[in-house]
C-alpha cells in the first residue's frame, strides 16, 4: 500500500486515505488518546501539589489519587511507581522554571545586572505569596531524595546544571558590559549564587519569614556593587 500525502486533502484526511484507515474510527482513537493524556495530566498536576506540600516521603500513591479524584488503578496506567511519578513531576516543574528563567535572563531590554536582580526578586515574591511554607520543589527533592533514588538524583543534577548555565550566561554578559569584576569566574559565581539561594530558601522555611531571602539579595547587591566602588576609586 502506498502511503503519502494526497493532493487536495488535509494532512490527517490524506493519512487516513493512504493507509486505508477509516477517519471516523481513527477519530475515536485520537479522542481516546486525548482523554488519556488529559487524565495523566490531571493526576500529575494534583499529585504534584500534594508532593510540593508534603514532600516525597510524606506523599503516598493514595494521597495522589485522592487529590486527583481517580481510582488507584488509574495511577498505575500512567506511572510505574511513585518514583516514576516524581520523575515526571520534577520534569514538569523544571521545564516551567527553566522556561521562565530563560525568559527573564535572556531579555535584551534590560541590563543583565537588572535581569538577575529581578529574577531573584520575583522568586522572593513567589515565596512570600506561599507564606514561606513550600520553598523550591526541586531543592526540597534534592535534599530529601538524592541519597535514596539515583534516578531522581541524576535528573536533579541535570536540572541544576541547566539552571547554572543560564545564570552563567547572564553573568558573563554582565562582565562583558563592565558591570562585574574580572576577578570573578562567571560559572563559579553562578554555582555559588544558586547554592546560596537554595540555602536561603531552606532557612526561610525553618524561620518562616522573608529575612533569609532579603539577606541573600543584600549580599548579591554587594557583589554587584563592588565593581562600581572599585571603578570609582
Amino acid at each position: 500500500m502506498v502511503t503519502g500525502w494526497v493532493p487536495g486533502t488535509g494532512f490527517f484526511e490524506s493519512f487516513f486515505v493512504c493507509t486505508g484507515l477509516n477517519y471516523k474510527t481513527t477519530g475515536h482513537i485520537l479522542n481516546d488518546m486525548s482523554k488519556s493524556e488529559a487524565k495523566k495530566d490531571l493526576i500529575l498536576d494534583r499529585g504534584l501539589q500534594v508532593m510540593m506540600s508534603r514532600g516525597y516521603n510524606g506523599t503516598s500513591v493514595k494521597d495522589i489519587v485522592d487529590a486527583a479524584g481517580v481510582p488507584k488503578g488509574s495511577f498505575y496506567n500512567y506511572f510505574e511507581s511513585k518514583e516514576s511519578f516524581a520523575l515526571d513531576a520534577i520534569e514538569r516543574v523544571a521545564s516551567e522554571n527553566l522556561k521562565e528563567m530563560q525568559r527573564m535572563l535572556d531579555s535584551r531590554i534590560k541590563s543583565p545586572k537588572l535581569r538577575i536582580e529581578e529574577f531573584f526578586k520575583a522568586n522572593i515574591y513567589s515565596c512570600c505569596e506561599k507564606k514561606f511554607r513550600i520553598g523550591c520543589f526541586l531543592g526540597n527533592m534534592s535534599q530529601e531524595m538524592s541519597d535514596n533514588s539515583e534516578a531522581i538524583r541524576r535528573m536533579l543534577h541535570v536540572v541544576m546544571d541547566r539552571t547554572t548555565s543560564l545564570l552563567t550566561a547572564a553573568l558573563t554578559q554582565m562582565q562583558s558590559d563592565g558591570d562585574l569584576s574580572e576577578a570573578y569566574d562567571p560559572e563559579g559565581l553562578a554555582e555559588f549564587l544558586i547554592s546560596a539561594w537554595q540555602g536561603a530558601m531552606m532557612r526561610m522555611k525553618t524561620d518562616s519569614c522573608q529575612q533569609p531571602l532579603d539577606v541573600f539579595l543584600a549580599h548579591l547587591n554587594l557583589i554587584f556593587d563592588a565593581q562600581h566602588i572599585r571603578t570609582a576609586n
